[in-house]
């Protein structure tokens, strides 16, 4: 009997330690709670130690997946480079100080030498001074000491690319319905005779042409995107860490699917994605909702910046982003388990095997769908431009997506001239062009397309020419 009940002790003690204390915190059972997240109460220690090993756990399983994928395709690997996107939110501010910690924390650990996770951190922002009032420098405050890169959105019509290119904008201009034989939309990209431009003032009139913040803000998040992962790159930067909660991801779930994104929703939501080419897109605050970042931040003393957006301060309805936002947080508010319940079943999602062969979206870099054009001209309703396209123009209808055929569509601009775009939209049509199987059967077609865009890029003479005009 006396082996019976000592054998059987530890398990009742086990579940007597699992069992909820009324009114105390639920780790420690004896501190007086300070928050509650998800129907849980936490006190200030065991809130602050449970945050920092949910991000662990979740940043060691992304690595683990991406290392198990770069292992199968190139045997033994030596740590990547990190950059973290920090735009001065609490979320990104967040994740900063704790891939910083986990990775003093693993080099600390007494006894052998132990390898880092990463072979260096770095932190990368773009600067949206050119559109929003940002406070000067409060962003670099935030990374201190780390190895800071930045990259301003104005940036996109600069020359500073290694590519040659003819000009760094192109227009794109609508046709009306009775010019259009594909059905229902078309657009041409033209050379743009405007040199003198300073590229601060074309990325306002780009945003200020469009017809909504809705467009504006998936116009943002694209530029946004391409312009860290081109700074990743330039910076020989295998990894970006992205400072999405678990709020933003449900509130983008919403929002792109009502955009019509929902061909691209696996790669853009992704725990990580290595949809661009040598780089390879993580988001780390993917469990966190945006109530235990504000109090992580609080209780451990980080600071962050306010980051304005096109809707910042404008009704509910300003925007679909914005609706969508209310929406998801109103439920959250009601419901705790309703954010951690869409993240988790949009985590289920896979790709098409349609979509991860589809060409690049020129305008946002996600895969568009083939038949994104005609699938539009069956659904939508809408009245006839009376603008045209010009006949010199080459045709780029088929390389965008839903979304950003509407955002061209709807765009101001449509009956004065057509949107001015930056030149990654070339750049991106050039390089599918290229990447394609020379023995596959549109070898031909995708030669016929590199010939066509190669007008919008710079060959010897042209360099040689410029700088006679320069010297001159």
């Amino acid at each position: 009997m006396c082996d019976i009940d000592t054998e059987h002790k530890p398990v009742l003690d086990t579940r007597l330690e699992r069992k909820r204390v009324p009114g105390k915190c639920i780790k420690c059972k004896t501190a007086k709670p300070n928050v509650t997240i998800r129907g849980c109460l936490y006190c200030k220690p065991c809130f602050v130690s449970a945050s920092i090993v949910k991000f662990r756990g979740a940043l060691k399983k992304s690595n683990g997946r991406v290392e198990a994928q770069r292992r199968q395709q190139n045997g033994a690997l030596e740590p990547q480079r990190l950059m973290v996107a920090l735009s001065g939110g609490p979320s990104s501010t967040a994740m900063l100080h704790l891939v910083a910690d986990y990775q003093q924390s693993v080099t600390q650990k007494s006894g052998d030498f132990v390898q880092p996770p990463y072979a260096d951190i770095v932190v990368g922002h773009v600067d949206e001074s050119a559109l929003f009032d940002v406070p000067e420098g409060a962003v670099r405050n935030i990374a201190n000491e780390r190895t800071f890169h930045e990259t301003s959105l104005e940036d996109i019509f600069s020359v500073s690319d290694d590519r040659d290119v003819l000009l760094q904008i192109v227009r794109a201009s609508m046709a009306s319905e009775e010019q259009q034989s594909g059905g229902g939309f078309s657009a041409q990209i033209i050379k743009n005779s405007d040199k003198h431009t300073p590229p601060r003032e074309r990325l306002r009139q780009l945003f200020s042409a469009l017809d909504s913040d809705s467009s504006r803000e998936s116009l943002l998040d694209a530029i946004r995107t391409f312009l860290l992962v081109r700074l990743a790159r330039a910076h020989q930067c295998t990894v970006l860490l992205l400072g999405e909660s678990a709020t933003r991801i449900a509130t983008r779930v919403v929002s792109l699917t009502s955009c019509g994104r929902g061909f691209s929703l696996p790669f853009e939501i992704a725990s990580e994605s290595t949809w661009f080419d040598g780089v390879t897109l993580i988001r780390p605050m993917r469990d966190f909702i945006a109530k235990e970042i504000a109090f992580f931040n609080r209780w451990t003393g980080y600071t962050s910046v306010v980051v304005p957006t096109f809707t910042t301060g404008a009704p509910v309805h300003a925007s679909i982003d914005r609706l969508s936002e209310t929406f998801v947080v109103g439920l959250d508010r009601d419901f705790a388990s309703t954010v951690s319940t869409v993240c988790r079943t949009v985590q289920k999602l896979e790709p098409q095997a349609e979509a991860l062969s589809a060409c690049p979206c020129i305008v946002c870099g996600m895969p568009a769908e083939p038949d994104a054009q005609d699938w539009r001209s069956r659904l939508t309703v809408g009245q006839a431009a009376s603008s045209t396209l010009p006949s010199s123009g080459f045709d780029i209808s088929s390389h965008l997506c839903y979304s950003c055929q509407n955002i061209l569509h709807f765009s101001e601009s449509a009956d004065s001239g057509g949107l001015v775009l930056p030149g990654f939209c070339v750049e991106r049509i050039r390089d599918h062009s290229v990447s394609r199987p020379s023995a596959s059967s549109n070898a031909e077609q995708h030669e016929a397309l590199r010939r066509q865009v190669e007008q919008f890029f710079l060959n010897s003479d042209d360099e040689d020419g410029d700088e006679v005009d320069n010297c001159e």
